[in-house]
């Protein structure tokens, strides 16, 4: 596992992310099924899919907001998307 604080290499790519800090209590899970997943040896959780609409943010900011070990982070920076045509 990375040095603790660590952004995790398998966060899906985007705004909000798990850092290495995480201890595996698997709240985050409880709170945003869709976006997290744990990791093989279930010793942690990340970022499985970033969220898809509104309710899906919320979930994410809940779980952010009752995660004992605050290791779920955003950095502020939504993903770019293409404009349709």
């Amino acid at each position: 596992m990375a040095m603790p604080g660590t952004r995790l290499e398998e966060n899906a790519p985007g705004r909000y992310y798990v850092t290495s800090d995480c201890n595996g209590c698997g709240i985050c899970f409880s709170y945003a099924v869709l976006s997290f997943m744990y990791s093989n040896d279930s010793s942690y959780y990340y970022i499985y899919q970033q969220p898809a609409d509104e309710r899906e943010e919320q979930d994410i900011r809940k779980a952010m907001e009752v995660c004992p070990m605050n290791c779920i982070k955003d950095d502020g920076v939504a993903d770019l998307q293409m404009p349709s045509m």
